[in-house]
C-alpha cells in the first residue's frame, strides 16, 4: 500500500480545493524574533493555474538576509475507488546570506526517478548537485510553505475533526545549508513529521508539528488564515506585525 501511494503522488491529475474558508491569497507582513534578534518577515501565496506559488522573506532593515520561491502543484491521487486531494513539490529556490557570504539553493521535481534534484552552490563547495529520492508517504510540504501545504493537503481539517494525530515529510528547501540555519538538525532533504491539534487558544486553532524530536507550534484563524509560529526550541517566534513578543504568554 506504501509503494502504491508513493507511485500516486508521481501520477497527479489536476483539481481544484474542495475546501471552504480557504486562507486568503497575497502578501502578509510579520515580525520574526529569533536569537539573532529581530527581523522584518514577509510571506506571500497564491494560486495560479493549479498550482501553489509561495514566497518568503526575511530582512534586516530593508536588507534582504533570506528569500525563497517554491511552487506546489495541487491536484488529486486514486486510492481506494476515490480521489484525494494532494500537494505534490515541484521545485523551489532558496538564497541566504552568512556573514556577508551567498549561498543558494534549488530543487527540482524529477517524476521519473522520484526524487528530487537538488543543486547548490556555496563559496566553500563551490556548484554541486545530488538527486534524493523520495520517502514512502503521501504528503511532503516545503517548510516555508508548510501552512498551506497542509491545508491544502486537508490535514489540518482532519486533524481538527478527528484529533488524531498525522505523518508527512518536510522538504528543507534550504538543504545542505539547514544544518547552519538551524540547529540540532540532521542534514537531511526530508524529515518525517507529525501533526496534531490541541485545540483552541486566544480564539486561535493551535496545531503541533514534531519534526527532528523539535515541536514547533502554528495557530491558525478559523479560516486557517496563517496567524503566528513558535519553535521554541530554535527560539524562533513569528507574529503579526506590529505585535511584539513580549505581549506573549509563556507557552
Amino acid at each position: 500500500m506504501k509503494t502504491l501511494i508513493l507511485t500516486s503522488l508521481f501520477l497527479l491529475t489536476s483539481c481544484g480545493s474542495v475546501m471552504k474558508g480557504k486562507p486568503r491569497e497575497g502578501k502578509i507582513v510579520y515580525n520574526y524574533n529569533d536569537v539573532a534578534g529581530k527581523f522584518g518577515f514577509v510571506r506571500e501565496h497564491k494560486l495560479l493555474k493549479n498550482k501553489l506559488i509561495s514566497r518568503t522573506q526575511i530582512t534586516n532593515s530593508g536588507k534582504v538576509l533570506e528569500k525563497s520561491i517554491l511552487v506546489s502543484e495541487l491536484g488529486s491521487v486514486k486510492q481506494s475507488k476515490k480521489r484525494l486531494v494532494t500537494l505534490r513539490p515541484k521545485a523551489s529556490e532558496f538564497t541566504v546570506w552568512f556573514e556577508g557570504k551567498k549561498y543558494f539553493s534549488k530543487t527540482k521535481l524529477n517524476i521519473k526517478d522520484k526524487s528530487l534534484t537538488v543543486q547548490y552552490d556555496s563559496p566553500e563547495t563551490g556548484v554541486r548537485s545530488e538527486s534524493v529520492p523520495f520517502p514512502k508517504s503521501r504528503f511532503f510540504c516545503y517548510y516555508s510553505q508548510i501552512p498551506e501545504c497542509l491545508y491544502h493537503n486537508t490535514l489540518l481539517t482532519q486533524a481538527y475533526d478527528s484529533k488524531a494525530a498525522f505523518d508527512f515529510y518536510f522538504i528543507w528547501e534550504s538543504y545542505p545549508f539547514n544544518q547552519e540555519q538551524f540547529s540540532h538538525l540532521g542534514k537531511n532533504l526530508f524529515s518525517k513529521a507529525t501533526l496534531k491539534y490541541e485545540g483552541i487558544d486566544k480564539n486561535l486553532l493551535r496545531f503541533i508539528v514534531e519534526v527532528e524530536g523539535q515541536i514547533i507550534l502554528y495557530h491558525f484563524s478559523k479560516s486557517f488564515d496563517l496567524v503566528k509560529i513558535s519553535w521554541i526550541a530554535q527560539g524562533i517566534t513569528v507574529l503579526p506585525s506590529g505585535e511584539d513578543i513580549s505581549s506573549l504568554d509563556e507557552e
